[in-house]
């Protein structure tokens, strides 16, 4: 890395002219980051940029960046943020880039995106705290910790990242044994906003440690999180076919399910639907000689059609590869939810989507997942210090809408679908007493002001968390987009 000072940066800019337009700052700072990274720093010019656009999850994201540019340690992106702030350029920040939000861990050329991937380390320390750097994903994660016997509480999906997962919440496989996988987290590496680097954990910085527990990106970039590892390793899974005709008698079931993890923490358990199958991830963080009872309810349902993943006795590294069936490139767009659980509720919100499904898109799948969140995986991460979100302690579902198409001409009608349907679970539930505030923002839509649902106090808290380490407002100024302190609603 080419160290530049500050002066250096200034005569860079002054060079360019007196008229320091978007474009030219964002030119201006790609040119400088090339002498502090040089070699890795890729403009429209270079054959690497084509992959760095379209490495996101959602072809929503894949914008064109002025520059992409990747630092390796956590001094480098340091260094970077010396330059984003004096060339005053907008910017974004990307790791696992698997949030679908336009903007979002992407950026079109009026900024630069800092690509966090190479920042890679994986150390299982004393006490099994794993230091994981942002660049890595889940899968990679988990296959590292697996010969070790233990596991990370961390994210369902192969290729998503660590940073959105931590900083969002972080729904993981099995929430009611130890709580959210922020919860998990025990100290956090972060790059302020004035380039100096600090540990946020429960000594030191202990509110900047808690505002990290699901306040998104609005107080600094993490370069590494030490992580708590458990000794989760067996893991019992299938992931059942069924008719979506029988919805009535699937989502009886899933209730079912729902009460049975009030009294058993083991039980993992997720309800995908779509169109023509709903799917069931029946889980159990034990190996049993058989299927525990609380998913009787499933096994003596007719509208079987057969496994998609038999009963298996694996970790959760073999889960996760298993159901890694392959991203396909699409434009995708989320939305978030969450309610207590009630059977008559959930057959509303398939009326209404059933109902959806009639709108002329040929080229979208609207579907929608229900995550159970059980009273013990708010308990989890009470007696684990707590987190930022305001969770309420009753059994809860954190619904999850998505729509998927890949025809511009569909843009408007898979936008209209997706948000009627996450709005619609939001005022059914309002209109049965069963309605949270809560909406998980690792699922949600751009559209949602998402900080807003973590209670006013929470609200605030994080206001003046912010306030404290970013005192010039950097973060909320340059930062292109994501859930963002600058959106909250005024009444926090």
């Amino acid at each position: 890395m080419h160290v530049l000072s500050v002066t250096d940066i200034i005569d860079a800019i002054s060079a360019i002219g007196d008229d320091i337009s978007v474009s030219k700052r964002a030119a201006a700072a790609c040119k400088i980051a090339d002498h502090v990274f040089p070699g890795r720093v890729f403009t429209a010019n270079d054959p690497e940029y084509r992959e760095e656009q379209d490495f996101n999850w959602s072809q929503t994201c894949w914008l064109p960046a002025a520059c992409f540019i990747q630092p390796r340690t956590t001094a480098e992106v340091a260094a970077a943020v010396v330059v984003i702030r004096n060339v005053q350029v907008k910017y974004a920040v990307r790791s696992g880039g698997h949030n679908p939000n336009a903007g979002f861990g992407s950026i079109d050329e009026s900024g630069v995106l800092l690509d966090l991937h190479g920042l890679d380390t994986l150390n299982l320390g004393h006490g099994g705290i794993l230091q994981a750097g942002p660049g890595n994903t889940w899968g990679r994660v988990y296959d590292f910790l697996d010969p070790h016997g233990v596991s990370a509480i961390g994210g369902r999906h192969y290729t998503v990242g660590l940073p959105g997962f931590f900083l969002g919440g972080g729904m993981t496989f099995f929430p009611n044994l130890y709580g959210l996988g922020t919860d998990s987290v025990v100290n956090y590496e972060v790059v302020l906003a004035n380039s100096t680097v600090v540990n946020a954990n429960a000594e030191e910085n202990a509110d900047l440690f808690r505002a990290l527990k699901g306040g998104g990106p609005n107080f600094g970039i993490v370069t590494r999180f030490d992580i708590q590892t458990h000794p989760l390793h067996n893991v019992q899974y299938s992931l059942n076919l069924y008719d979506p005709s029988d919805y009535v008698n699937i989502l009886n079931a899933t209730v079912a399910v729902q009460a049975a993890m009030e009294s058993d923490p083991k039980i993992g358990f997720f309800l995908n639907v779509n169109p023509t199958v709903i799917i069931a991830g029946l889980l159990y963080a034990d190996w049993p000689a058989s299927p525990p009872a609380a998913f009787d309810a499933f096994a003596s349902l007719k509208s079987f059609w057969g496994p998609f993943i038999p009963t298996t006795n694996g970790s959760i590294a073999s889960l996760t590869s298993a159901i890694n069936i392959g991203d396909f490139p699409a434009k995708r767009e989320p939305f978030a939810a969450s309610t207590e659980v009630d059977h008559e509720l959930y057959i509303q919100v398939h009326q209404r989507y059933l109902k959806l499904l009639e709108t002329d898109m040929p080229s979208a799948n609207l579907s929608y997942t229900i995550q159970p969140v059980a009273t013990g995986a708010i308990q989890a991460g009470e007696k684990r210090g707590g987190n930022a979100l305001g969770l309420e302690v009753v059994p809860q579902s954190w619904w999850a809408p998505l729509v998927e198409w890949f025809d511009d001409s569909d843009d408007a009608a898979a936008h209209k679908v997706l948000n009627d349907l996450g709005h619609s679970v939001q005022a059914l539930a309002k209109g049965q007493g069963k309605a949270l505030d809560y909406q998980f923002m690792n699922d949600a839509s751009h559209t949602q002001t998402i900080l807003d649902s973590y209670g006013s106090d929470n609200a605030r808290f994080l206001k003046e968390v912010a306030e404290k380490y970013d005192q010039e407002g950097t973060l909320q100024t340059l930062q292109n987009d994501g859930f963002l302190l600058r959106k909250l609603d005024s009444r926090a």
